[in-house]
């Protein structure tokens, strides 16, 4: 009975702990799949997924700030070209595409879409996007006898924790 009781009480030290933990972060935390469905293509199957330290280091060899690295792989039947009109409706600013992305309204940023098949027997396309805390990377490929079309993503993202 003992034990039982000491263990309960651990457990409503802990259970109290854990909904302290989460009011002390600085943000949001980072999510691998809550992040990738925010940028994928509409029914593309996702394939191997990873999110590591991005180690972010000055001249010097020194870390300067905590960041991550996420990314995946997406494979759909749709034409390249139809990838590309879904990205550049999603990076169109408005308020449904900022809400979606978990974009803030007043945070800036840089789109730029490149087409880089010229000479190539495949699409190759890249889709960059900047912002001064991430840095997301899309590129589109589909080879002329390939019956999918390949969606690379990645995305670099600092951390603000707090001093």
């Amino acid at each position: 009975m003992r034990f039982v009781g000491r263990l309960m009480i651990l457990l409503l030290v802990l259970s109290n702990a854990i909904v302290v933990i989460p009011a002390a972060c600085a943000e949001e935390p980072v999510t691998l799949i809550g992040t990738i469905v925010k940028w994928r293509y509409p029914d593309a199957d996702i394939g191997k997924s990873q999110m590591s330290d991005a180690a972010t280091i000055a001249a010097d060899g020194n870390r300067t700030v905590p960041s991550s690295v996420l990314k995946t792989t997406m494979t759909t039947p749709d034409s390249v070209e139809k990838v590309l009109a879904f990205y550049q409706d999603l990076l169109t600013r408005n308020a449904t595409n900022d809400k979606t992305l978990g974009i803030e309204p007043d945070v800036g940023r840089s789109v730029v879409f490149s087409d880089e098949s010229e000479g190539r027997p495949f699409a190759f396309h890249t889709i960059l996007v900047n912002s001064e805390a991430s840095s997301t990377t899309l590129i589109v490929t589909r080879g002329e006898s390939e019956e999918l079309t390949s969606i690379t993503w990645k995305q670099y993202l600092r951390h603000d924790v707090g001093k």
